[in-house]
């Protein structure tokens, strides 16, 4: 016999393949949406950062003198450095660099070391986000004479 239609055998078949690529994209698109997300976050985070390094960096001259009084702030050649956790921010000098609206100060340690002349002002911070899959570590160190 010549049909012209479709058993339900190749009808169930078509509609479970349908269903089985439609799911699978649709893993991938969230999977997507996430990797977009988590680098945006970590993108805004860097600029922040980058933002804040300079500021740093610009009171840290040659010779510089910097006084840590706490866990939290720092004076550096008169000019105050405090990390706000609850607040989600960074103070240099009382302009605040406030963190992305997703992000936050899960913890943080402001630590100076000197070794004769030779000196260092070590900033950690770890930041969690919604939008990121692990917590984001900031860690630098800055060089100064003292």
């Amino acid at each position: 016999m010549n049909s012209k239609g479709f058993t339900v055998v190749e009808l169930i078949a078509s509609f479970a393949l349908t269903m089985i690529i439609t799911v699978f994209l649709f893993e991938v698109l969230i999977e997507v949406k996430d990797v977009f997300a988590d680098a945006g976050t970590k993108s805004a985070i860097q600029q922040k950062f980058s933002i804040i390094s300079k500021n740093i960096k610009n009171n840290l001259t040659s010779s510089a003198s910097v006084q840590c009084t706490s866990e939290n702030t720092c004076n550096i050649n008169g000019h105050n450095l405090t990390i706000n956790q609850s607040g989600r921010k960074v103070t240099i000098n009382g302009q605040n660099f406030e963190m992305p609206d997703t992000v936050n100060i899960k913890s943080y340690n402001l630590n100076q070391d000197c070794y004769g002349n030779n000196c260092y002002l070590n900033i950690q911070m770890v930041l969690t986000s919604g939008n990121l899959k692990h917590d984001y570590n900031y860690d630098v160190t800055y060089y100064y004479s003292s």
